[in-house]
């Protein structure tokens, strides 16, 4: 588990128990606007996810919680392993992620920004230390998503929209050298 200390924010790995949280929080409609296709049950979840949770695929899972409580989920993986996201990316070295609040009540109260910031610095430069480049992929109608990913310093690049498809995302990416200023600074005096 990696806490983030004064941010009450902790990441642990998700388990099989934590399945009917996960396609609870994919099935929320303030979800289902920026993540397409949830698994309809926790079946379909355990079948969908088993090599992940199995640590048998490239995406790690996570589980995030503020004080103890589980709020939200995270994943990762390196772009390198994922041909179609590596075509869309196109930045060797790079790391991916995604991220989601799976309740509707801290959405807007800061804990996106409060989240990401923590995961990039608790979880990902440690996971991946050779990654040069950390990357989001919202739907660029995302504006909340988008607003977290900028205060950060994650630039907007590409837009990409696939054939048949009604919405463009945004690869927004933040330098490894960028994460690192986000890291807590000491108010400690020798």
């Amino acid at each position: 588990m990696s806490d983030a200390g004064s941010r009450g924010i902790a990441f642990r790995a998700m388990r099989e128990p934590d399945l009917a949280m996960l396609v609870g929080w994919r099935s929320a409609p303030h979800v289902l606007a920026w993540f397409r296709d949830p698994p309809k049950d926790v079946d379909e979840a355990r079948a969908r996810y088993a090599e992940r949770l199995a640590g048998e695929h490239p995406t790690c899972m996570w589980v995030v919680e503020v004080e103890g409580e589980p709020v939200g989920y995270v994943q990762d993986l390196p772009v390198a392993s994922d041909d179609d996201l590596a075509v869309r990316v196109q930045l060797p070295g790079a790391v991916g992620f995604d991220y989601l609040i799976g309740r509707p009540d801290l959405i807007g109260a800061g804990l996106g920004t409060r989240m990401v910031a923590a995961y990039l610095t608790d979880v990902l430069l440690a996971a991946y230390p050779d990654a040069r480049w950390f990357v989001a992929c919202p739907d660029a109608r995302n504006a909340a998503s988008l607003r977290v990913l900028g205060k950060l310093g994650f630039e907007q690049r590409q837009w990409i929209q696939m054939p048949g498809e009604d919405y463009a995302d945004i690869v927004c990416r933040l330098a490894r050298d960028g994460v690192h200023r986000l890291l807590p600074t000491s108010n400690q005096s020798c």
